[in-house]
């Protein structure tokens, strides 16, 4: 049996080393018993390049009797919409856009949503996607990825509670007025008084898009889900359909820590025996959007426009609220996902994603083969909470290749049954299923030899075990930095669960918490992601406990080792409003006939929509700040404490840069302003690149600026860095190369005029 083919050239003598490699590793005699095994080519249809589990739909397609007539079951699995009576897939596309054929995608029935730079949203039918498959203009596609989600002491650690009453020193009060604070969840009560402003008189929520809803009429430009737009629809609606897990009260819970005004003047209770308590979010007068989201990651860039394309039709900024993300991806902020977030912020456009909770389970292992050629060898445990099986998902660094194959051993440490060895090069996509007299062992094997944004190999394993055996993972490369996450797989939908690595087997390692971040709130290179945990109570005498970070709070770095998360809130029992149609909760409130509820729970789901609140109320005091700014301000104006200990310019893995501090943050967007009304001059005439710089900072004049001009940088506490008189021309140079990173205000002094710029330095 020939586990790996013999070829020639480069890439195939890299294949046959692994192939004697993994020969020398596996025993002919535990040959599995082969009950039904999916090995369909998918050589008939077109070369561009598919994702991994898009290779597997390709396949189960081919095998249906009746592509226009997929049966419930696969129309359940990969959450196929129908259009006129043709069933369609979900597709997320990078595109040229230059050589795109859209003449052919109209000809074929293909439905493009949404656009974000040369990231498209697809719905391709069934019958068509052989056809879509050889329309000139596609680079690389996603089919079948999905995406999966994760009051009162907040607001105070986070001194929100100081900003809503203008103290502090700040000009004035800011609560979110004129901001969209979009929510992308499930489980949502459009009607919780939370929602409505302070008296009750006006609901803040001004429209929902429930993508999960068969019935209904969708957003102008998209052909599913159901726009709720106005008091009379959304309080007719009252709710969101049931996400796939269920009933859910997610979204209504994170919305609230956002935007929630608590409920009205009623809605006060005694909380630790400290009566008049309200539980009011971050952001108490920002305009709300909610959007139920569906399970695919087209219908997230969907959202995503969605938001955008409302907030600039009302001209307002708004900041997005990711409490959701996968572990499937390489981790590095190169997912098509994350890139569609790259295109689409901006000015006023800013995306907030919760770091993930998996700060105690060793669900992630790497190893640089290069530096440690030893076969990795480990133990993959079944998440208790999984009610099918184990996903692994195996990344190597660019242009490297791996093998990987999975055993089951029994107590004496044998192994009763191993599968071949699986090369990243040969692109596997099968599904076996070997029946054993103790039980059964189904695996899946999805591979891709190089992603298209990185290079960089993927072997994703899904494995389910009925057996009393232990599932043993082994992994071999000559030259691959490989990483490996381990998480629950829910049905046919993920989570982002992981589940321990173990050492039970001889030559077995375990796994570790590193590299923990989720996507794409986690590793997004324009997202602002966000650790937990648990927020200060404070005594009457200014004493205070608790403090320190949560345990289930992910951890960085990247894979492409950015530091992560970038800031850090109050995650740990969280009060907040709850689903009146799904949850009691345990503070009960009655309005208008009905009982609505606030309850606590846990999480960075709850951490990072409390920063999605911060950030409203810094964008009501400067609507212009970008993704870059906006973090970056995060970090420079972040509380340290004893808990976070002193965090240096490189920040903390677990930390970021400390905990988000929304005063701290307005007064410095303020002292900006404030040098802006006095100072500048004729501002549009000076420019700085690049910007963001870190070694040389040119200042560029487009018009005359006299003999000499003064070159002064501050950071944004007011503090003169550097300063420097230098002779004037069409440009002027200055090392940058000694300052931090973060973000600064450049002042330019000529004698004909002042100006001041932002300017970010980044490495």
């Amino acid at each position: 049996m020939a586990l790996l083919p013999v070829a020639s050239g480069v890439k195939d003598q890299k294949r046959n080393k692994l192939s004697i490699l993994a020969h020398q590793l596996y025993d002919m005699k535990y040959l599995f018993t082969l009950f039904a095994a999916l090995l369909i080519t998918v050589q008939a249809f077109a070369q561009v390049k598919l994702n991994a589990p898009g290779n597997f739909f390709l396949k189960q397609l081919k095998a249906l009797p009746e592509i226009s007539r997929p049966d419930s079951q696969f129309i359940e699995d990969y959450d196929l919409l129908r259009f006129d009576g043709e069933y369609h897939i979900g597709v997320l596309a990078l595109v040229d856009e230059e050589s795109l054929d859209e003449a052919a995608l109209s000809e074929l029935g293909v439905l493009n949503h949404s656009r974000a730079g040369e990231i498209y949203t697809f719905r391709v039918p069934l019958t068509e996607m052989e056809a879509f498959l050889e329309v000139s203009g596609l680079r690389y596609l996603e089919i079948a990825e999905p995406v999966a989600p994760y009051l009162n002491d907040n607001t105070i650690d986070s001194r929100a509670d100081s900003v809503h009453q203008g103290l502090g020193g700040i000009s004035q009060a800011f609560t979110g007025e004129g901001v969209v604070v979009a929510i992308i969840d499930w489980g949502f009560d459009y009607t919780h008084p939370t929602f409505y402003d302070d008296d009750l008189n006006e609901l803040r929520l001004t429209r929902a898009w429930d993508q999960n809803k068969l019935d209904g009429t969708p957003p102008a430009g998209y052909d599913f889900g159901a726009e709720y737009v106005g008091v009379e629809e959304l309080l007719t609606a009252k709710h969101d359909t049931d996400y796939v897990f269920g009933p859910g009260t997610h979204g209504t819970h994170v919305a609230g820590i956002a935007g929630g005004a608590g409920g009205g003047p009623d809605a006060v209770f005694t909380v630790v025996n400290e009566p008049g308590q309200k539980f009011i979010g971050a952001a108490p007068e920002s305009e709300l959007v909610f959007i139920s989201l569906r399970r695919d990651a087209p219908s997230l860039i969907d959202a995503f426009t969605y938001v955008k394309d409302y907030a600039e039709s009302v001209n307002k900024p708004f900041v997005v609220n990711m409490s959701f993300g996968s572990h499937l991806g390489p981790h590095d902020g190169m997912d098509l996902k994350n890139v569609g977030i790259d295109n689409l912020q901006g000015p006023g456009r800013i995306f907030v994603g919760s770091a993930g909770n998996n700060g105690t389970g060793s669900f992630h292992l790497d190893r640089d083969f290069s530096v440690n050629p030893d076969t990795l060898i480990t133990v993959v445990t079944i998440h208790s909470s999984s009610n099918w099986g184990q996903t692994l998902s195996m990344w190597g660094s660019s242009n490297s290749s791996f093998v990987a194959s999975v055993s089951l051993a029994n107590s004496d440490d044998e192994l009763v049954l191993q599968t071949p060895f699986y090369n990243s090069l040969d692109e596997e996509q099968l599904d076996t299923l070997m029946v054993l007299p103790e039980g059964e062992f189904q695996v899946r094997v999805l591979s891709t030899a190089a992603f298209t944004t990185n290079d960089k190999p993927n072997i994703r394993m899904e494995v389910r075990n009925t057996t009393p055996f232990r599932i043993v993972l082994k992994a071999i490369s000559e030259d691959s930095h490989l990483h490996i996450w381990s998480n629950a797989r829910m049905q046919n939908r993920y989570t982002n669960w992981g589940s321990n690595l173990t050492s039970q087997f001889p030559g077995a390692v375990s796994g570790d918490v590193h590299y923990a971040m989720g996507e794409p709130g986690g590793c997004g290179k324009s997202v602002i992601t966000v650790g937990a945990y648990r927020a200060e109570r404070y005594f009457p005498d200014g004493s205070s406990f608790f403090g320190n970070i949560a345990g289930f709070s992910s951890r960085g770095p990247t894979v492409d080792g950015r530091v992560k998360p970038d800031i850090s809130s109050g995650g740990v029992n969280v009060l907040s409003a709850v689903n009146s149609y799904t949850t009691n909760g345990i503070f009960p409130f009655m309005h208008d006939g009905r009982q609505y509820a606030w309850d606590s729970f846990s999480g960075t789901s709850m951490s990072g929509p409390q920063v999605a609140g911060v950030v409203a109320l810094i964008l009501q005091s400067d609507p212009e700040l970008t993704s870059l700014e906006m973090r970056q301000l995060l970090r420079e104006t972040a509380r340290q404490d004893i808990f976070t200990g002193e965090i240096g310019d490189e920040g903390h893995l677990r930390w970021g840069w400390g905990k988000a501090n929304a005063l701290a943050a307005i007064l410095a967007t303020e002292f900006i302003a404030s040098t802006d009304d006095r100072a500048i001059l004729n501002n549009d005439f000076v420019s700085l690149f690049p910007n963001p710089g870190s070694e040389m900072l040119n200042i560029r004049f487009e018009e005359y600026s006299g003999p000499e001009v003064q070159v002064a940088i501050f950071d944004l506490s007011g503090k003169m860095m550097t300063q420097k008189r230098m002779a004037a021309g069409e440009q002027v140079q200055l090392s940058v190369s000694d300052l931090p990173q973060g973000l600064y205000l450049v002042r330019v002094e000529s004698e004909n005029y002042v100006a001041v710029k932002r300017y970010a330095v980044s490495r």
